[in-house]
């Protein structure tokens, strides 16, 4: 029996043995009941039946016992009963008749007295300080989750250790009641908060904070204009005032996603919307929709739902109790999730439902305001979407800013004649002045030139004026101008640089893109697509490889470096196709290479402007992270092995670029076999040229930490390469299921690399150099659980550390242990403790030439708050504790065989 629940039963079973001590019957009180029976015998007869409920759901040997009980005493409570209106004779019958049946009532009392002994010897302290541990991990759950329920957890396990203090101090005596019932209260408590953590997990998304994150903060001083009650924005008015929805739009780039994520930040927002809200509960939400991302969640309806579901939620956890009964229902009982589909609960219909829901039930004491940025990057048709914010704004105390581009629909629905408006180009000339100060300015080349001529124009206005309002094409010009300075342009050239930067950005890019002949329509989608979605920018060879128009190519390519003038034809014919098919949007540097890296890395492809325009080119079928590992092959098949060594730039660029891409094609179901194929592919075709040249392996497989010591061998064995780059880089799928069919090969390359340090390394938190991608970080904990169930041992010693060790000191390297990603490596330190992890490993740690010696429960109890650490305390104890359980039972099972020895 699950503890909490256990707890919960004893606490029950205490209450009911406490009243049945005041079955004694007295005629004035039967006179006075009003069904003919006393007060306490109608009492305990309904809590007799709550417990017999109770009882019959846990299914514990005990509660059937009571259950038994139960019966009885409701079979000899009914029989005591006066019936009909009659007083005065029936009492004194049913006097007599309750003195008959003291005997049975004593009798069950006993019965139950002996129950309760038996269930309060079975409840050990070892259970109870399980107990204590459950409510620990739920302190730290909800820190992750950033629920609002700190002080009721904390209260939880003041009042829980109180009551075990309490048992400790009477343990020789008779069941304390007060303190068993504080236990169950406890447990009571203790399900619904777990209950309420369930179920905001379920709708919370790894990448629900991504969009959020990445929209730049606004310059310094911009935007204080919203906030001056006179403006004709009336966006104040609108906060204090009226429900409904206010629209943000703007041009292209005029800063319409910063100035959300400014709004919906702001302390001034939230005091203007408290007067709205007046003595009722304020909640603020936010949701940022992002076409390019590739988590459907971040552009889709179900999103943006669930995401604002789980910041009200988070908020006010009161209320998922309400808002998903029947789920909470059957985890506070016994832990359980329903039989019904995690999905159909995350199905647009039923999000939309729980919210109304909540606006409807809430209505008296709580009011809403959502904040949801880009409309027009709603993955979808955008009468959907705003069908969509139509229905939040119907709900009771809710109002909402969205933002989009003045595209017609939302002009057309959300502007009109609407007063609740702004574009924001119209009020940005005073941001726009100040950025341009900062930057362009206060240069000290910019101010030399206005020195030397006094007729220089003033740029610093040119740009203002002319940029109506578009914050990009302030950017743009100014870094244009700031280029031209490093390169001592002249007024003259300074001037023809401003000139020439188009000033409408979105009319420019439909007519350099729609300008396209129809034929490379769909080549231009696909160069763009992976110049959106690449997490750095790639090399012009990269763009050639992808753009050879075979899916086979890197498997027909050969292992060989093409010579210097096929590769400078190669370089050439494909920055002439960057030109056709981009027309300028792409650009790639044209200097004379003059070695393999320049060829191979150098020439890098720089974006002008990001744009979502040429989706409808493209196909269903394209897929930028496959289409870029499959480059990254011809790469590593074009480029010679001695260029592989450690720090180099083409083994750097190729590394850096798998770890951020092929993960992402390995949690995809529809690549997986794709990519399988190219592993296998690279690993057959590469190692022979390796082992020609076995001395690079070392630099290879242990590059980002260039320290010989993390391998755990002298030289990596080539026939294992493409193996150990996957579990260094978080291929987890495509690694677990070529483990499980060779285990030969996992033991092999346990052997040579320290699995579990890499797999670590793919947790946020834990390395900074490379920040691993979403899908990396879901393989990161996996990976280190597979590792570790196959046996790997975290304390095993290879070159005079061990990988416990080594896990330990990168947590103290500078920079690479965020307080915000504690949380996340969290997880991996649990497993590893859970495995056999030294709690009393020496760690040595260098800090600015100091070197410290330290154990790791010490290091451990610094870096992470005392709930945590309990956590992490209790999974050693826990395991200590087996540990001594499982030597017991050897030596018993050793003195049994040494007697059945004797016998014979």
């Amino acid at each position: 029996m699950d503890p909490l629940t256990a707890v919960g039963l004893a606490g029950n079973i205490i209450t009911f043995i406490d009243l049945s001590t005041k079955v004694v019957s007295r005629a004035k009180q039967l006179y006075e009941s009003a069904s003919g029976a006393t007060l306490e015998n109608d009492e305990l007869e309904s809590l007799t039946k709550n417990l017999k409920d109770l009882a019959d759901r846990t299914r514990h040997n005990i509660s059937q016992q009571c259950i038994q009980v139960a019966d009885e005493l409701l079979e000899t409570l009914e029989s005591v009963k006066v019936k009909g209106d009659g007083r005065t004779l029936k009492s004194a019958f049913q006097a007599a008749k309750t003195v008959w049946k003291q005997d049975n009532i004593d009798a069950i009392q006993r019965r139950l007295d002996r129950i309760s002994k038996q269930l309060m010897d079975g409840m050990s302290m070892e259970q109870l300080e399980e107990i204590n541990r459950r409510l620990r991990e739920m302190a730290v759950e909800n820190t992750r989750l950033e629920a609002n329920r700190s002080k009721e957890i904390n209260q939880l396990r003041e009042d829980f250790n109180s009551a075990i203090v309490k048992l400790k101090s009477n343990v020789e005596e008779e069941p304390t009641p007060g303190a068993w019932l504080i236990l169950s209260d406890t447990a009571r408590r203790g399900q619904a908060y777990f209950a309420e953590q369930v179920i905001l997990q379920s709708l919370r998304f790894s990448s629900i904070e991504s969009r959020h994150e990445s929209i730049s903060k606004e310059h310094s001083n911009t935007f204080s204009w919203i906030f001056d009650q006179a403006s004709p924005t009336k966006f104040v008015e609108w906060l204090k005032g009226e429900d409904g929805v206010y629209w943000v739009s703007g041009k292209p780039g005029s800063g319409k996603s910063t100035l959300i994520k400014f709004l919906a930040g702001h302390d001034q927002t939230k005091s203007y919307l408290e007067e709205w809200a007046g003595d009722k509960k304020l909640v603020i939400a936010n949701f940022y929709f992002w076409n390019a991302s590739t988590n459907q969640s971040q552009k889709s309806q179900r999103g943006l739902l669930r995401t604002i579901l789980y910041q009200i939620l988070r908020q006010c956890p009161e209320l998922i109790q309400m808002a998903y009964r029947d789920q909470w229902i059957a985890l506070a009982s016994d832990g359980k999730v329903l039989k019904e589909s995690r999905d159909e609960l995350l199905t647009v219909p039923a999000l939309l439902k729980t919210l109304g829901n909540i606006s409807t039930s809430t209505a008296p004491e709580t009011k809403f305001c959502f904040f949801v940025d880009g409309l027009d990057e709603y993955d979808g048709r955008p009468a959907d979407i705003i069908e969509l914010v139509d229905i939040l704004k119907s709900f009771q105390n809710v109002k909402t800013c969205v933002s989009s581009r003045p595209w017609n629909e939302f002009e057309d629905h959300f502007g009109a004649d609407s007063s609740w408006k702004l574009y924001v180009q119209d009020f940005t000339s005073r941001d726009i002045l100040l950025y341009v100060q900062e930057t362009l300015g206060k240069n000290s080349r910019f101010q030399q030139l206005q020195k030397g001529d006094p007729e220089c124009p003033n740029f610093v206005w040119d740009i203002v004026y002319q940029a109506d309002g578009v914050f990009l094409w302030v950017f743009l010009v100014t870094r244009s101008l700031l280029d031209g300075l490093t390169n001592s342009d002249r007024i003259k050239d300074l001037q023809d640089r401003l000139n020439e930067t188009p000033k409408d950005l979105r009319d420019y890019f439909k007519l350099i893109l729609f300008s396209t002949e129809n034929r490379y329509r769909t080549q231009t989608a696909r160069i763009f697509t992976i110049a959106v979605n690449t997490e750095l920018v790639l090399p012009l060879m990269m763009y050639w490889a992808i753009d050879q128009g075979t899916p086979k190519h890197v498997f027909q390519c050969p292992v060989e470096t093409p010579a210097t003038e096929i590769l400078d034809s190669r370089l050439d014919n494909m920055r002439r196709r960057l030109k056709v098919l981009s027309k300028g949007l792409l650009n790639a540097e044209h200097t004379a290479p003059k070695s393999v890296e320049d060829y191979m890395t150098g020439f890098e492809v720089t974006f002008l402007h990001r744009t979502s325009m040429l989706q409808s080119w493209s196909d269903d079928t394209f897929n930028a992270d496959w289409e870029i590992c499959k480059a990254l092959g011809a790469l590593a098949k074009m480029t010679p092995p001695a260029n592989f060594a450690s720090g180099g730039p083409i083994i750097g660029f190729i590394f850096h670029c798998f770890i951020l891409h092929a993960p992402n094609v390995d949690q995809n179901p529809l690549f997986q076999a794709d990519i399988a194929s190219l592993l296998e592919h690279l690993q057959t075709a590469l190692a022979p040229e390796f082992q020609k040249n076995k001395e690079i392996l070392v630099d290879y497989a242990t590059y980002c930490r260039s320290t010989r010591h993390f391998l755990k061998t002298d030289i990596l064995d080539p026939d294992i390469l493409i193996m150990v780059l996957c579990v260094r880089c978080g291929i987890f799928n495509y690694v677990s299921e070529k483990v499980v069919k060779e285990p030969k090969l996992g033991y092999k390359v346990t052997n040579h690399v320290p699995a579990l340090v890499w797999s670590m390394n793919q947790i946020p938190g834990m390395w900074d150099d490379v920040p691993p991608s979403e899908e990396q970080e879901l393989a990161g904990v996996p990976m280190l659980e597979f590792f570790l169930a196959r046996g790997v041992d975290p304390n095993a010693e290879f070159n005079g550390v061990t990988e416990w060790r080594i896990i330990l000191e990168d947590l103290m390297c500078e920079g690479a242990f965020r307080r915000d990603q504690r949380s996340k490596s969290f997880e991996g330190l649990k497993l590893l403790l859970r495995h056999g992890a030294d709690f009393q490993q020496q760690c040595k740690l260098e800090n600015g030439g100091h070197i410290r010696t330290a154990m790791a429960s010490e290091l451990l109890r610094e870096w992470y708050d005392a709930d945590q650490f309990g956590v992490l305390e209790d999974i050693v104890k826990r395991r200590e504790m087996k540990k001594k359980m499982r030597h017991r039972m050897s030596k018993k099972i050793g003195h049994l065989k040494l007697w059945v020895s004797s016998k014979k």
